[in-house]
């Protein structure tokens, strides 16, 4: 998560006592246990043991992101050895479920200024077509850049944002598995239809890890120039919705998803009913407003990968959980996810790629 202090205005004071943020969570307790769930009855007991995730390897989402905060990879600040074999986990990992490369290859380059000078990112993407052609797509992205090393500490960035990773990494392994095809890169058409049990995807998916989130989301950035050049598939204006994952991996004890973006969205209760009913998460559409005057509001619009999207006209919705105590800190670790809950996003992250395109509009 972009901690740039113009676009994510979240505890910007110097050293904020992180035993304040506690007693406000304490404090916001109640309202988001009434408010914070799809069903006003739900209680903080039954968030928790509602969660029906069917599908998802959850050792597998330990995996991944031991690997992704393992002390080689260094906490994969951009532009490091640490961030170069990040890639390529990633990488192996998109063949080993059957992406196909985007433009050739997972890695997609880019430039941009930083501290007055130029810097490089590396964008992972990869596509996978429906089974019937259609020039209709959906984007889910999760940034996989951290803050890398400072001295001899290390910042894994468990939740933020390896949790956002991992989540991407089973929906794209959940769609591959249901969507078999066989797909020649230099022909858009797909060739052959395996047959599948669960509903296949109804739209081409793009799969986006994205670099340098935490400087100023250039990746992001990066993303939406590539998709408006003349040649490029596909176009922004095929692009039906984008999710973005970041930081999902830890709930806190409201045991609650915030699903930022409602209001690009028509049919938002419809969606999010939706998703509450198929894996049971509780989810609140709006982050709550802090309390306190030493709690500077976060602009959660401007907070992650979505935003220059949203800047493009890209339908947008942006899974995320609030700061907590090791938010950028060393102590994001892979022992404190709840990956219960995190497989919960991720099936919920999924439905939206096979969600009926009317009720996107």
């Amino acid at each position: 998560m972009d901690p740039t202090p113009h676009r994510f205005n979240k505890l910007t004071t110097a050293k904020l006592k992180f035993q304040q943020l506690a007693m406000l969570v304490t404090l916001l307790l109640t309202s988001q246990l009434i408010s914070g769930c799809t069903h006003s009855h739900f209680s903080y007991a039954s968030c928790k043991t509602q969660l029906a995730a069917e599908w998802v390897y959850t050792d597998q989402l330990h995996a991944d992101i031991a690997k992704l905060t393992s002390p080689k990879l260094e906490g994969r600040k951009t532009g490091t050895l640490g961030a170069e074999l990040t890639r390529q986990y990633i990488a192996n990992r998109y063949d080993e479920i059957g992406l196909t490369p985007w433009k050739g290859e997972y890695s997609v380059p880019f430039t941009y200024q930083y501290n007055l000078g130029e810097r490089q990112g590396v964008n992972m993407v990869g596509a996978f077509y429906a089974a019937e052609p259609t020039d209709k797509w959906r984007v889910i992205l999760a940034h996989y850049d951290h803050l890398g090393m400072k001295g001899r500490k290390m910042y894994p960035g468990a939740d933020d944002n390896a949790s956002g990773v991992a989540a991407l990494l089973q929906v794209a392994s959940q769609i591959a598995k249901h969507n078999k095809i066989e797909h020649n890169p230099i022909d858009s058409a797909p060739r052959q239809v395996q047959p599948q049990v669960q509903p296949q995807a109804p739209v081409n998916t793009l799969f986006v890890a994205t670099d340098a989130e935490e400087p100023g989301l250039f990746g992001s950035y990066a993303l939406v120039e590539q998709l408006k050049q003349l040649n490029a598939i596909p176009q922004i204006k095929q692009i039906e919705l984008a999710i973005n994952l970041d930081m999902v991996g830890r709930p806190g004890r409201s045991y609650v998803i915030y699903l930022e973006g409602r209001r690009g969205f028509s049919h938002f209760d419809e969606i999010k009913q939706t998703l509450t009913d198929t894996t049971g998460l509780c989810i609140k559409a709006k982050h709550a407003r802090p309390l306190a005057r030493s709690v500077q509001k976060i602009d959660w619009l401007r907070a992650s990968d979505h935003y220059p999207l949203h800047k493009a006209g890209i339908p947008w919705l942006y899974f995320g959980v609030p700061p907590h105590n090791d938010y950028h800190q060393s102590g994001d670790t892979v022992e404190k996810i709840d990956l219960k809950f995190l497989a919960a996003v991720s099936e919920s992250a999924y439905q939206l790629l096979i969600i009926d395109s009317l009720t996107l509009e």
